[in-house]
């Protein structure tokens, strides 16, 4: 007979300068989970911080035997600091979430709910009403949105978000993909389609500031592009096709042109821009290629996705 996890739930929480919210975040999220009578953990990971996130850690920790930190050693970003929560959780599901109070606890147990009364899902997102966020992370999410349907054929009726909940057999999948740089939506698109969403209520940002800025924005969109599809690759060689039968007829038109009419070939400005647009075309495909050559070294030269300094318990402090 299978041996059954003494934790129904996993809460995992990446931590990066949020001093400000924790201590209110991990109040609520005792009081929910309290409420919900089932046994849990909350496993907070400290993303390098500069601020004290990692005192204010410590302190939750101290008053709570249902709480785990994870203290990295070098700053590694959400999606590698999510991996290692996953890879540490014992819950039968885990749910992820962020530090800044824009996902409620109030409303884990909604989520937690529909994937219990519905044992034939292997994950469940958070769909909010309404997005408090800023116009500029608004366009970084639609684009990934549109990139997720085109690419890994996500429903349109279906929301991805951070808030999610998973059961371990999904989470087992994710972790045998030993990618460097997982991109967690990707590979939840690309192990099942046993996904739905439930309406949840989404907070404005109390304390700070987002950490997602403009550059932030166009790693995470290379990343869901590059790490797990080819097909950016598979575009610029049809462009190149595309091209180049384009020049052939070029060819045969000014060959026509100059045996029937004996008229060089005129027209410089044309040359001149047919030539820009080439060598554009030919840096941009140098480019694409060079940064599948980034993540093809980056999965070769054996780096770990994350290093842990100390993991704190109330046990262990």
């Amino acid at each position: 007979m299978k041996k059954k996890s003494p934790i129904e739930l996993s809460i995992i929480i990446p931590c990066y300068n949020s001093e400000k919210s924790l201590l209110e975040l991990n109040n609520k999220l005792v009081t929910t989970l309290s409420s919900m009578n089932l046994s849990y953990e909350i496993i907070y990971i400290n993303d390098c911080s500069k601020d004290d996130t990692i005192s204010i850690l410590k302190k939750i920790t101290s008053d709570n035997s249902h709480v785990k930190v994870i203290d990295l050693m070098f700053n590694i970003g959400q999606f590698r600091t999510l991996y290692c929560g996953l890879e540490l959780a014992k819950g039968e599901y885990i749910l992820t979430m962020d530090d800044d109070l824009q996902h409620p606890p109030e409303e884990i147990p909604k989520l937690y709910n529909h994937i219990k009364k519905n044992n034939n899902l292997d994950a469940v997102f958070g769909a909010y009403k309404i997005k408090e966020h800023s116009y500029f992370r608004n366009i970084g999410t639609s684009l990934i949105k549109y990139i997720n349907e085109k690419i890994y054929t996500k429903p349109k009726n279906l929301t991805m978000s951070s808030f999610r909940i998973m059961t371990k057999k999904l989470v087992k999948t994710i972790l045998n993909h030993k990618t460097i740089s997982p991109v967690l939506g990707a590979i939840i698109l690309k192990s099942t389609k046993r996904i739905e969403n439930v309406e949840v209520e989404h907070h404005q940002r109390q304390y700070g500031k987002s950490n997602y800025n403009f550059l932030k924005l166009i790693k995470t969109t290379l990343d869901n592009v590059l790490n797990f599809s080819s097909l950016p690759l598979q575009i610029i060689s049809l462009i190149g096709i595309g091209v180049s039968f384009i020049s052939f007829l070029f060819s045969i038109f000014y060959l026509l042109l100059y045996f029937f009419t004996g008229g060089g070939v005129l027209g410089w400005t044309s040359i001149m821009v047919l030539m820009n647009f080439y060598a554009g075309l030919i840096l941009i495909s140098l480019g694409l290629i060079g940064e599948y050559l980034i993540r093809i070294l980056m999965e070769v030269n054996g780096s770990p996705k994350y290093t842990i300094r100390e993991i704190y318990t109330k046990d262990k402090l």
